[in-house]
């Protein structure tokens, strides 16, 4: 299959995309946490917003293959560990924060996978 080849893409749906990734790059760099009463457990508000960010994605790039999502949506994990890394942000970085995020992605495409691979046998 040529890389040339279009997919479709729901533009509303990718517009809302965006728009969280926007508010979760601002969260993840801004200095303090304001969320702290709503989900004390950092790993959980982790989980949580990949889970989203892998629905919303899901939404908006209907054709793409899960693998695909779920790569960029990890590149995107590593690169705010990165960021929250640097001396001048004043956040800490954290590997456990990168498997919250994998935990985050692979719930929501893991029974969508299986479900695939069940139904192709049939």
């Amino acid at each position: 299959m040529s890389l040339l080849v279009p997919r479709k893409i729901s533009w509303p749906g990718f517009l809302v995309f965006l728009g969280a990734v926007m508010f979760t790059l601002y969260a993840a760099l801004a200095p303090g946490d304001d969320t702290a009463r709503l989900i004390p457990w950092d790993k959980a508000k982790h989980f949580i917003v990949f889970y989203g960010l892998t629905f919303l994605a899901s939404v908006a790039l209907p054709r793409s293959r899960p693998w695909k999502i779920g790569a960029v949506l990890l590149a995107f994990g590593v690169g705010i560990e990165i960021l929250q890394g640097l001396p001048i942000v004043g956040r800490d970085a954290d590997v456990f924060d990168i498997v919250a995020d994998t935990l985050g992605i692979g719930f929501y495409f893991g029974p969508i996978i299986v479900t695939q691979w069940m139904n192709q046998d049939a």
